[in-house]
């Protein structure tokens, strides 16, 4: 018995057998799990492919009148049932699939698509990749040769446009303060020159007048001077005496009291008073009522003088204005002297202590005045005599030291004037006033002709409707008034300086933005004419890049904003072309140069509008005498490009091309989508043990395995 239970556990018998089952069964497993994991495997590429083909076939329902511009997006009516209907005929319908077998094929238990709603062609990013992609190889093309050998062939920095800029403008402005100072003076002179003469003249043959030389004793009749009254003072105190002793008088006599009483009634001196005015004034014009040479008010004299030597700052350049400028000896010397000469004339009612023949030189000659009437009413003829030579010797020395003085410096100011008022300097500036005036006439022709395009007002409205749809910004009104000579020429500086950093920057710095302006000038570019006197040159219709780029909302602005830059950059082309960084030759040089720019630019307008609207351009002295054509899209591409350095600009840019895009196409963008989700869900049948597939990422519900899949497609 325990042999047999021996036997049967320890015989040799089998033991083969069972090693390899039990090294079987596991390859078995692994194989089972392998086979089921490629099954899964090769399902799920095939549901990603369907979906694929599906999301290709749905958004190939796109929206033809965008896609005529350059832009994509879904133009279907149900892209949730398009992409169903795609999925289920790839695995169910008589599609290449149907009545095959496939080891590996899925079942489809939900297929469902839909948009992202973010990301319609509203949006800036979706908006100018789609722009971007369709302009890389047509946008160089588009350009031309001419556009880049403009931008690549100069030799002139922002450096080099800054220091021409600040030579101008400081002439301009040195010029313009010279005006304001001259007119400040003159108005000071006009009350100077009364002042001086009242000094020199007034009060000598007023109010002292001739010595009386005649031997004739009876006084006549009118007299009122000082000298008259000490001449006939004798002769009125003898009548006066007789009259007191009641002697009797002739009538003739009683004429002569009377005449005297009269004489002595007059006060001529009372003119002098009129001084007051002219202390208060002069200084209000020369450096304001505080009278403070040193802190001047604004707007006076002084103040324009301190501006004009501010800006002159040692500047080589500028010294050929030096000959116009004016020192502070000359104000100080002005007021100083005026100050001096009131002291010594001021009307005072005031007398501390009793003029006497001693002590008269203390007294200012406006007491004097008084002093020689108590004289005279005292019969004091000496002390009388005394006061006026005494006024006299005063207002000798006022001439000759005062006086003198401040027309010294009148004179100074006189030639100062007269240069700058030189003939042919008054010429030159009408002409370059004349020149500007000009200029300015020919590009405001719009004013004229705006009413005949009020229409379009209608069609700026419904664009602003469709931006604030799109939560864009559009531009209101326009300047459009004359501005001053001073403000043309910092506008155009200011834009030329646009233009020669963009050239600096060109092309990397903006390509993108290049790309989309390109994008602008192929499906809305500006299209002729561009006359200055055609309705049609403003419209809407011939300049939608024009209305894209500046973005006014007002019938005819923004061709009319379009040729004031060109204007703006074409006239600073010109006057640095005449190579005016290094000076000018005085103001006749400056307003020659400045008349003669102006001249160039309304010329070169001209040709740019009329007949075949090219003009040869040169402005930095680099393709010879030749120049390079240069057109009018041209133009608005540089001055679009100059502008696309600015984000919130080419965000405000893209907004009113997505406006024009809906206005002309009918389809608004923000029902355009351009990317679509779908989502996939089935299932594969499991040929083997489900329990192992479980190790697998994803999903096992019984003998099935679960797919969800998402895929995303966009143009």
């Amino acid at each position: 018995m325990k042999k047999k239970i021996k036997r049967l556990f320890l015989k040799d018998k089998g033991s083969v057998s069972i090693y390899a089952i039990i090294i079987i069964l596991p390859i078995f497993v692994l194989n089972a799990l392998l086979i089921d994991t490629l099954r899964i495997l090769s399902a799920e590429r095939q549901i990603d492919s369907a979906m694929e083909t599906a999301l290709r076939s749905t958004m190939s329902h796109f929206s033809s009148d965008l896609a005529d511009v350059g832009l994509f997006a879904y133009g279907g009516e149900d892209a949730g049932t398009d992409f169903t209907t795609y999925m289920n005929n790839q695995f169910y319908s008589s599609s290449e699939l149907s009545g095959t077998q496939n080891l590996s094929r899925p079942m489809i238990t939900s297929a469902t698509a839909s948009f992202d709603t973010s990301r319609n062609l509203v949006d800036y990013s979706v908006f100018r990749h789609q722009v971007v992609e369709s302009m890389k190889y047509q946008a160089p093309v588009q350009m031309g040769t001419d556009l880049f050998d403009l931008l690549t062939n100069n030799d002139i920095s922002v450096e080099d446009v800054e220091k021409a800029e600040e030579l101008v403008e400081n002439y301009e402005e040195i010029l313009d303060l010279m005006k304001k100072r001259n007119a400040e003076i003159d108005k000071a002179i006009e009350q100077l020159t009364p002042y001086n003469k009242l000094i020199k003249e007034d009060i000598g043959a007023e109010v002292i007048g001739k010595k009386v030389t005649s031997d004739e004793e009876t006084i006549p009749e009118g007299i009122e001077t000082f000298q008259q009254l000490v001449f006939y003072l004798d002769r009125y105190q003898e009548l006066k005496e007789k009259k007191e002793n009641e002697e009797e008088l002739t009538s003739d006599e009683e004429k002569e009291i009377t005449s005297y009483e009269d004489g002595v009634k007059e006060k001529p001196y009372k003119s002098v008073i009129d001084m007051e005015i002219y202390h208060t004034d002069i200084p209000k014009h020369l450096v304001g009522s505080n009278r403070d040479v040193n802190n001047p008010a604004s707007g006076s004299a002084k103040d324009y003088n301190d501006q004009i030597n501010e800006l002159m700052g040692g500047s080589e350049s500028l010294e050929e204005l030096e000959e116009f400028t004016l020192n502070d000896e000359f104000f100080t010397d002005i007021l100083d002297n005026e100050d001096q000469i009131y002291e010594n004339i001021r009307f005072d009612k005031s007398l501390e202590g009793s003029p006497e023949q001693g002590n008269l030189g203390n007294f200012s000659v406006g007491q004097l005045f008084l002093a020689f009437y108590v004289a005279i009413e005292d019969g004091d003829k000496a002390l009388a005599d005394a006061i006026v030579q005494s006024i006299e010797n005063k207002l000798g020395n006022l001439k000759k030291g005062q006086v003198k003085k401040i027309e010294d410096q009148m004179q100074k100011y006189d030639k100062v004037k007269k240069a700058l008022e030189n003939v042919d300097i008054q010429a030159e500036e009408e002409k370059a006033d004349e020149s500007f005036g000009s200029l300015w006439a020919e590009l405001n022709k719009y004013n004229d002709i705006k009413n005949q395009i009020s229409g379009d007002n209608q069609l700026y409205a419904e664009l602003d409707s469709i931006i604030a749809e799109y939560d864009g910004v559009t531009g209101q009104g326009g300047d459009d008034g004359e501005s001053s000579r001073l403000q043309f020429i910092k506008d155009a500086f200011e834009r030329f300086k646009e233009f020669v950093e963009f050239m600096q920057g060109f092309p990397t710095s903006v390509r993108n933005e290049l790309y989309i302006n390109e994008y602008i000038m192929a499906n809305y570019g500006s299209k002729a004419p561009y006359e200055l006197a055609s309705a049609e040159s403003y419209a809407f219709s011939t300049k939608k890049a024009q209305y894209i780029t500046y973005g006014y909302n007002v019938a005819g602005m923004n061709y009319f904003m379009f040729m004031k830059d060109i204007a703006l950059i074409l006239f600073v082309g010109n006057l640095i072309g005449q190579g005016l960084q290094g000076g000018f030759a005085g103001p006749l040089g400056f307003f020659k140069a400045l008349s003669g720019a102006l001249i160039t630019t309304l010329q070169d307008v001209n040709t740019l509008t009329t007949g075949k609207y090219t003009l040869q351009w040169n402005p930095f002295k680099t393709f010879g005498g030749k120049g390079v054509p240069i057109n009018m899209p041209m133009f608005l591409r540089i001055i679009m490009a100059m502008k696309s350095t600015n984000e919130t600009y080419n965000n405000e840019k893209a907004r009113r091309l997505q406006a024009v895009i809906t206005k002309e196409t009918g389809v608004h963008l923000n029902n355009s989508p351009s990317y679509i989700e779908g989502n996939v869900q089935g299932r594969v049948k499991l040929w083997f043990i489900p329990q192992l597939a479980e190790v697998l990422p994803g999903n096992v519900e019984g003998s099935y395995y679960i797919f969800d899949r998402r895929k995303v497609y966009s143009y």
